[in-house]
């Protein structure tokens, strides 16, 4: 793998983290995080057949 290409990969990298950090920043201050742990409870739940 050439210098370049090396260089050029840790900067998508970089770039795919900012961007998921992001996201995560927007849907915190959207107040999805309650949203995505009642949806995750609810499948928990299903899985060992308690039902919800």
């Amino acid at each position: 793998m050439t210098v370049g290409r090396a260089r050029w990969i840790r900067a998508l990298r970089a770039m795919l983290i900012a961007a998921a950090l992001i996201c995560i920043c927007v849907g915190a201050l959207r107040g999805e995080t309650e949203i995505v742990l009642r949806k995750a409870v609810r499948i928990c739940l299903e899985c060992i057949g308690v039902g919800a």
